[in-house]
């Protein structure tokens, strides 16, 4: 009996080791999951991406091929990371961390990755992110990517589809497949990432709050789309004004600033909040509100030029203006309604004035637009013109 049951034991320990000897070669985590240029990632290195990045392992090897193709080629050109574009990303990473209650020494340690690998990966993605910025003054992130991909030597034994071009590839400018450092839009060579867009959505939240205009907390998020659709939009206008601004030569200077700085003071006040609290407060780094500030100054300094100081009203269409204002005021009268309407000359003015302006806008900007190259896998609809619902940027003063 006794010898009977050692057989059984031994046999069943036998059956055990096959089976697992054959689990562990249909798994392999040494094996090549895909290859580019002859740098491998290999399964398991896979399977922690996937875990770490919170995305499938498909995505995570399509990424990583993008990666590994934009990688080779920014060595290969000595690409090299600005210290000040290393702050910027760097101070929005944190941002969007603290957000969440997460401090960077956190994410960089915890989790399945490495720590090292994690360092790496940043450092990685800021000179990819770089290279690409470069790239997309002159094309679209599809057009730039695909002759790279095209000659690069790419295997793909987890996913041989993988092995075929892929042009819609997402661009991730810091941390391969980690959703908040997705590319949401990019235009005239500037990049807006998820992170970014993450804070500037509860940016304007909070200002929503502070001047008592949010939803109740728990209608909150039904707001939330829409105000990311918005941001994204006056990020493009931004960003294409701005650049043509900055080609055709426009400076930010100490005087322009100081002149700002007193408008922002006074716009600040319904807010509830004084110049300084504005910059240092909230979940916008720092760094980011001075940079649009400035480009406040600069794309208002521009169409100041290329607008404001083209337009012109006549006197028979003043005069036209105030008898259609006084017609509305006359109205509001018969209707026994408080008097909203003013129909003095400067009242007509300044609506035809603003009226001109505002189409003097949207046709500058939409003249534009086509040079700025404006590339969105978020909102691929903005990459038309007519997908731009157009926030404008205040006239300065005249």
């Amino acid at each position: 009996m006794r010898k009977a049951l050692v057989r059984v034991v031994v046999l069943v320990a036998l059956a055990a080791v096959v089976v697992g000897g054959v689990w562990a070669w249909t798994r392999r985590p040494w094996r090549v999951a895909a290859a580019v240029n002859g740098v491998a990632l290999t399964a398991r290195e896979l399977d922690l991406r996937a875990e770490a990045l919170g995305g499938d392992r498909r995505e995570t090897v399509r990424t990583w091929i993008a990666k590994q193709v934009l990688l080779d080629e920014a060595v290969q050109r000595n690409v090299s990371v600005a210290e000040a574009d290393e702050r910027e990303a760097k101070s929005i990473l944190t941002a969007w961390l603290a957000s969440r209650g997460v401090t960077p020494e956190q994410f960089f340690t915890e989790g399945p990755l490495p720590e090292e690998a994690r360092r790496r990966d940043l450092q990685e993605g800021l000179l990819i992110h770089t290279f690409v910025k470069d790239g997309l003054l002159t094309k679209t992130f599809p057009e730039f990517y695909r002759p790279l991909r095209e000659r690069a030597e790419v295997r793909c034994p987890e996913f041989p589809e993988l092995e075929g071009l892929d042009t819609g590839t997402a661009l991730y400018a810091w941390l391969w497949g980690w959703r908040p450092a997705r590319v949401s839009v990019a235009a005239a060579g500037q990049v807006v990432t998820s992170a970014e867009l993450d804070l500037r959505v509860l940016n304007t939240l909070d200002d929503l709050r502070r001047r008592g205009l949010a939803p109740p907390k728990e209608r909150e998020a039904s707001i939330l789309p829409a105000l990311r659709r918005h941001e994204a939009q006056t990020w493009i206008v931004k960003a294409v004004m701005r650049a043509e601004a900055a080609r055709r030569g426009f400076l930010v200077t100490s005087d322009d600033e100081k002149e700002q700085m007193e408008r922002k003071a006074r716009a600040l006040k319904p807010h509830r909040l004084t110049v300084g609290q504005f910059f240092k407060e909230g979940v916008l780094p720092e760094a980011l509100k001075w940079d649009d500030f400035r480009s406040e100054i600069r794309v208002g300094k521009f169409t100041a030029r290329e607008v404001r100081e083209k337009i012109s009203v006549t006197t028979q269409e003043i005069e036209a203006r105030m008898a259609e204002l006084r017609k509305r005021a006359a109205e509001e009268a018969a209707r026994g309604a408080k008097p909203t309407v003013r129909s003095d000359r400067k009242t007509a003015i300044d609506q035809l004035h603003n009226e001109r302006y505002v189409k003097g806008f949207r046709d500058l900007f939409r003249s534009l637009f086509d040079s700025a190259r404006v590339w969105s896998p978020e909102f691929p609809e903005m990459e038309r013109v007519d997908g731009v619902s157009l926030p404008i940027f205040k006239e300065r003063s005249r």
